[in-house]
C-alpha cells in the first residue's frame, strides 16, 4: 500500500498537464487504483469519496473524475474488506449527515437495517445531476471503464496506460437473503447506474470543451 502511495506521488510530479487531477467514487468500484494511476490529489482523504463536487469547490486548475458502478458489487466490496466503518464516514463526511456506526456491523446485519447508510444514491444523483460550477467532471462506469480507458487518459491527461482487473466475486455469488437486501436497498440506485452512458463530461456553464482549460 504505501509503494503505491509513493509511485502515486511520484506519477504526480512526472504530470506536464497544466492542471492538477483528483479522483473521488462510491467506493467498491476499483476508484483507488484509477487514482493513483492519474495522481490523484485525494487519494486516501475523506474527499476520495465525497458526498457531493462541492467539496472540491475551493479548488482551481483541476479536473475530476466520479468514478460509479453496480452497488450491489460496491456495497458487498465494501463489506468483504472490513472496510464498513470508514466508508461510511467518509461517504457522509462535509453533508449535514451524523454516520451510522457500522463498525463490527456484518452484510446481513446491515441489510436488515433496511437503509442505504452510506448514502450512496445522495452522492451518485450530487454527483451526475449537477455540473461543478469550477471544473470539468468526467462520470465513469467501472463496467463499462475497459473499453474507455483512451478517454479516460485523454480528460485527464495521462500518457500512461493502465489495465483494469475483473471482478473475482459479484453479488450474485452471496446467499439468497444478501441478494435481496442489496435489491431491497439498492435496486433504484441500480436502475440509475444502468441507465448512465460509459463515459460523460460535465462541463463548467460557458465551457464547451477542455480545450479552455489547457
Amino acid at each position: 500500500m504505501k509503494g503505491l502511495a509513493i509511485q502515486a506521488f511520484i506519477r504526480r510530479l512526472m504530470n506536464r498537464a497544466p492542471f492538477r487531477c483528483a479522483m473521488a467514487s462510491m467506493g467498491g468500484v476499483g476508484s483507488t487504483a484509477l487514482a493513483r494511476h492519474i495522481g490523484s490529489i485525494v487519494d486516501k482523504t475523506e474527499r476520495e469519496h465525497a458526498f457531493s463536487p462541492v467539496l472540491f469547490s475551493a479548488e482551481t486548475n483541476l479536473r475530476i473524475g466520479y468514478l460509479y458502478g453496480n452497488p450491489y458489487n460496491a456495497v458487498a466490496s465494501v463489506f468483504r474488506r472490513n472496510y464498513q466503518d470508514m466508508h461510511v464516514r467518509a461517504m457522509n463526511a462535509g453533508s449535514g449527515t451524523h454516520p451510522a456506526m457500522l463498525s463490527g456491523v456484518s452484510l446481513e446485519a446491515y441489510l436488515e437495517r433496511g437503509a442505504d447508510e452510506f448514502n450512496m444514491e445522495r452522492q451518485f444523483d450530487n454527483w451526475v445531476n449537477h455540473a461543478p460550477s469550477h471544473a470539468p467532471v468526467i462520470l465513469i462506469k467501472y463496467e463499462t471503464l475497459a473499453e474507455h480507458i483512451p478517454e479516460v487518459l485523454k480528460f485527464f491527461a495521462c500518457r500512461y496506460p493502465f489495465e483494469v482487473k475483473q471482478r473475482r466475486t459479484t453479488w450474485r455469488d452471496q446467499p439468497e437473503p444478501v441478494r435481496k437486501g442489496l435489491e431491497r436497498i439498492y435496486g433504484g440506485l441500480l436502475a440509475k447506474v444502468e441507465a448512465m452512458p460509459p463515459i460523460k463530461i460535465l462541463y463548467p456553464v460557458g465551457m464547451e470543451n477542455l480545450n479552455e482549460y489547457a
